[in-house]
């Protein structure tokens, strides 16, 4: 299998909270996939950006004060981390908004999995929603929602049609990231593709059709799943809406993560995924590991001077 995460980058949206479900859950799957954890946080306040019209000295203190605060404050998280033998770093950057700057950061670090969702409610933030559009690099949004994750499976939603123009080996590669998750974790790996009713030709939605239908499907994720070398993974075949079967169909097996894929639109200024997707992913009741096609790049803006302190490394984990 070709796909590996050494390095974990985690968006940490206030590191003054005490709770931190996402550094948590990336913690959980740093420790089993052997990864260098790298935590994240940007920090701005237009009031000392010294925009538009001067800036000073005292407005630069001011703005390396409150980095070297929000780097300390990442710090006591990070020891925790360190105390679990796993080797971490911090890294706070003065830019905005929030998602380009982890996107960069990602690119910066050169991160293999970025780990990102809400620190209390349930929900995505528009920061989660943003990041979902424009991130290059495979995105975890973790829900921070309680689950087994000694014995919940790992769940892939392919498209072996390839619907809405997505590339032919974007599959694969959910496949096989879907893979490397379950056998980390040592649980059991499930593909679905979800069958639309507009397949069908009016009056042609019968049972023999879609017993046809089924064997065919079934054919082509096996094909796909052997081509990622992901043999192993129980096959579903469903029917419906995919918004609402492939939802279902992960709370039925009790998943912890779903492995989707996500493309931009050509012609828009803006990045967006399918309408489908975000409806898939607004449904979904466990984490989403979103897979860009290879190749992605992602449309940022100009980036702004930045302030960045990277603290020597916690402990000797990293020596």
């Amino acid at each position: 299998m070709s796909r590996e995460i050494r390095t974990v980058l985690v968006a940490v949206p206030d590191p003054t909270d005490s709770t931190q479900p996402v550094i948590d859950r990336a913690a959980d799957i740093a420790s089993v996939l052997g990864a260098h954890v790298i935590l994240f946080h940007a920090v701005f306040d237009p009031s000392l950006s010294g925009r538009p019209f001067f800036d000073s000295k005292r407005l630069a203190r001011s703005r390396g004060w409150m980095v070297a605060q929000r780097t300390q404050q990442l710090e006591r998280h990070a020891a925790t981390l360190w105390r679990r033998n796993l080797a971490t770093e911090v890294l706070v950057a003065w830019e905005e908004p929030a998602h380009e700057a982890i996107v960069r950061a990602a690119i910066r670090t050169d991160a293999h999995l970025v780990i990102a969702g809400p620190n209390r409610s349930p929900g995505w933030t528009l920061t989660d929603w943003e990041l979902l559009r424009m991130c290059s690099r495979p995105l975890l949004l973790a829900q921070g929602t309680p689950m087994n994750t000694h014995t919940a499976p790992i769940l892939a939603a392919l498209d072996p049609m390839h619907a809405d123009d997505k590339p032919a080996d974007l599959d694969v590669a959910l496949a096989e990231y879907g893979a490397l998750f379950a056998t980390a974790l040592g649980v059991d790996f499930h593909a679905v593709h979800c069958i639309r009713p507009a397949v069908y030709a009016p009056g042609d939605d019968t049972p023999p059709r879609r017993e046809r239908m089924h064997k065919r499907m079934e054919s082509k994720m096996n094909k796909t799943l052997r081509r990622s070398g992901a043999a192993q993974a129980e096959i579903h075949v469903v029917h419906g809406l995919p918004e609402t079967t492939v939802p279902q169909l992960a709370r039925d097996i009790g998943a912890q993560v779903m492995v989707m894929g996500a493309i931009s639109r050509r012609g828009l200024k803006r990045l967006a995924i399918g309408n489908t997707a975000e409806r898939v992913v607004y449904q979904s009741p466990c984490d989403l590991l979103i897979i860009k096609p290879d190749g992605f790049r992602p449309r940022l803006g100009r980036s702004s001077k930045q302030s960045l302190i990277l603290p020597k490394n916690l402990g000797n984990s990293l020596a």
